[in-house]
């Protein structure tokens, strides 16, 4: 499975996405802004990197889960982010037609990085 990790500022500025500020934290808001990246622009990333489905929706479960590790890391565990984790994962069961669990447990463990 692939996960978009490289050149996302880059895909960014192709696709026209809007930075949002959140947090004092510059990396947190990164990786804040990467969720939404994924989470609102999935079919222009899609038609401009010519990837599947999936590959969208595992690289919004990666960025969402580094933005929580990073914001569980910097004010402790937040069950919003938590909440918001498991949505992507229900969006997955109901999008694609087979989630690849190991992938999941890969990146909930960070060997994926």
């Amino acid at each position: 499975m692939e996960i978009i990790k490289c050149k996302v500022e880059e895909i960014i500025v192709k696709v026209g996405y809007s930075y949002k500020e959140k947090y004092s934290d510059k990396q947190l808001n990164i990786l804040l802004n990467y969720c939404y990246f994924f989470d609102e622009k999935e079919k222009e990333i899609q038609e401009l990197l010519g990837v599947s489905l999936e590959s969208i929706l595992y690289s919004k479960y990666y960025w969402c889960t580094q933005y929580k590790n990073r914001y569980n890391e910097l004010y402790g565990k937040d069950v919003g982010i938590d909440q918001q984790q498991y949505k992507i994962i229900e969006e997955m069961t109901q999008r694609i037609n087979d989630v690849d669990w190991s992938f999941i447990q890969m990146i909930e463990e960070g060997k994926n990085n």
